[in-house]
């Protein structure tokens, strides 16, 4: 039986419940392909750092203006070949500036670079590409952010450092940082068993500066039995096409655990463990560790794109180049890309609902 002092305990607290924000893709990119008069659109989560995206109408508005609104008509680019992650500055290997050249100014001018995650954070990111000279942002999903090392520098015999931490070679299998469960997959949307002799042939994890080699995702993305997690899926739980009804991201992390079996010829076989790999929406949070006035740089808008959709816009990219001969090179139409922050209602009925629903349980 509830007492009045229970009754009036349960309300205190849910007065005390502040409103929370799932992480929702608040942005939209319109992907105005050469010729298509209708764009194909794109939901994307938005940063708590870098400018702010304009409404569809605004941007339309403004587009009109002298001033072109940030995100809007812009041509998707990729970052330098030899920087693919943008994370070169965060090593101290190089350092960007608009004014570095007139190549690098034409190159990123009114330009949106897409790049991964992984290897440093999303604002050292935004900070370079915007160094670089571009406009906008966009980071995306990858297998490889899941991985990292455990990089330490070589000593000298007298004790002094090489200062080698992220160019060194001999990594092993036992420095790898391998991905969390639950937070980077889950076993029960898919489960596979690599045999050792496969993991080591065809998958690597001890690449410097990141630990995983980007090679690795023709072996753990698609339907198809080239995907490892495919072919060696756990039998248990019906096999290869199991997995790829259970996987809705068709894709997979080998998790670092191992299991040992006794093989048909009698040996123990040592196995890797592989599973579902999540593709969420993610929040672009803010480096704590850059500087006030690094942080206060930043003042392009970034935006995340999930595995998926980063494949089905980075084909498209790829399509529209291969038409052209070289779409970098200005060859036929390029690609343009707006980006806009979705229109969002004022107040959210829904939570209302809820909240309500929650005092009268509580009540009853």
């Amino acid at each position: 039986m509830t007492t009045p002092s229970m009754t009036t305990k349960r309300l205190l607290f849910l007065l005390l419940i502040t409103p929370a924000q799932s992480i929702l893709q608040t942005a939209t990119i319109d992907i105005l392909l050469p010729g298509v008069p209708t764009p194909l659109t794109l939901l994307a989560s938005q940063a708590s750092f870098g400018s702010s995206l304009v409404s569809y109408t605004d941007g339309h508005r403004l587009s009109s203006s002298s001033s072109r609104p940030a995100g809007v008509g812009l041509i998707p680019t990729s970052p330098p070949d030899d920087d693919p992650y943008l994370c070169n500055e965060s090593y101290g290997w190089t350092t960007y500036s608009n004014s570095d050249s007139d190549s690098s100014s034409s190159t990123y001018n009114n330009a949106a670079i897409l790049v991964p995650r992984g290897q440093c954070s999303f604002e050292r990111k935004a900070l370079s590409a915007q160094r670089l000279g571009a406009s906008a942002i966009l980071i995306y999903g990858s297998l490889s952010s899941r991985y990292s090392l455990n990089v330490t520098n070589t000593t000298n015999d007298d004790g002094s450092s090489n200062n080698d931490a992220y160019t060194r070679n001999d990594y092993t299998i036992d420095d790898v940082i391998w991905p969390i469960d639950k937070q980077d997959y889950d076993c029960n949307n898919g489960q596979a068993f690599i045999p050792e002799n496969v993991m080591k042939n065809q998958l690597d994890f001890v690449s410097s500066p990141g630990g995983y080699n980007v090679n690795n995702d023709e072996y753990l993305i698609g339907n198809s039995e080239n995907n490892l997690c495919v072919k060696y899926a756990a039998a248990a739980d019906g096999g290869s096409s199991s997995f790829i009804s259970s996987c809705e991201s068709q894709r997979c992390l080998v998790t670092g655990k191992n299991v040992t079996d006794e093989g048909s010829d009698g040996d123990n076989n040592l196995k890797y463990e592989a599973c579902c790999a999540w593709d969420f929406a993610i929040w672009l949070y803010a480096d704590t560790t850059l500087s006030v006035e690094e942080q206060k740089e930043v003042t392009i808008p970034a935006v995340y794109l999930t595995m998926q959709q980063a494949t089905e816009l980075l084909d498209l990219i790829n399509g529209v180049s291969w038409n052209n001969g070289d779409n970098n090179n200005g060859n036929g139409d390029p690609i343009v890309m707006s980006m806009y922050a979705r229109d969002r209602p004022s107040v959210n009925s829904s939570a209302y609902v809820i909240w309500a629903l929650g005092v009268f349980v509580a009540w009853m």
